[in-house]
């Protein structure tokens, strides 16, 4: 096991003492988990930053409401630009993106990419398996990348029970990530600007 402490992103292994720098392991999938205001953004940025592909694409599934928000994400995609990160606007089908095979991934997030396939609105999509329809699709798009990183919310920690769809809508989430963990070469957990690694 490996821990990350996300405010040094670094990582210790705990069984040799040795530091080991991040992301020194190429084509790899990452899963990346956390409550709000984690760390889990900054690592997974830290962790594309470093990977040494050619493109670096960042891709953001959230739906943009209002013009506030349009002005958020005009800033962050200013930001990203700095650091050589392309970045697409995707609410779902993410496995039809054009993708080279020199590039990574980072997607943000999880969270949101299951929202818009579930709370669709399309009369449709009502008997798809919301959930293998994404895994397929994460699989598919890690075949066309070197690096893929995966960022998803923590929204298990609150002991709220919720409406039928809403319940629904986190039992999915929950169930993805567990199959996503048994196929990524690294889960981080994190929790107030701390982070545990797990390494397969």
């Amino acid at each position: 096991k490996q821990i990350i402490r996300s405010e040094k992103l670094e990582m210790r292994n705990e069984k040799t003492k040795t530091f080991l720098p991040p992301n020194c392991l190429k084509k790899m999938l990452i899963l990346i988990s956390g409550t709000n205001s984690s760390g889990k953004s900054q690592i997974a940025e830290k962790k594309l930053a470093d990977f040494k592909s050619e493109k670096k694409f960042y891709i953001a599934t959230a739906k943009i409401f209002d013009d506030e928000m349009k002005t958020r994400v005009e800033k962050h995609k200013a930001m990203r630009a700095e650091k050589n990160f392309i970045t697409i606007e995707r609410e779902k089908n993410l496995s039809d993106l054009k993708i080279p095979k020199n590039s990574s991934v980072w997607v943000e997030s999880l969270t949101t990419w299951l929202a818009n396939e579930i709370f669709t609105g399309e009369n449709e999509n009502e008997n798809i398996n919301h959930e293998i329809k994404i895994f397929d699709e994460i699989q598919i798009l890690k075949s066309k990348c070197e690096n893929l990183i995966l960022v998803s919310d923590d929204i298990f920690s609150d002991g709220i029970i919720y409406d039928e769809a809403t319940e629904f809508y986190r039992k999915t989430l929950a169930s993805m990530m567990i199959k996503i963990a048994s196929i990524a070469d690294e889960v981080i957990e994190c929790f107030a600007n701390l982070s545990w690694c797990y390494n397969h």
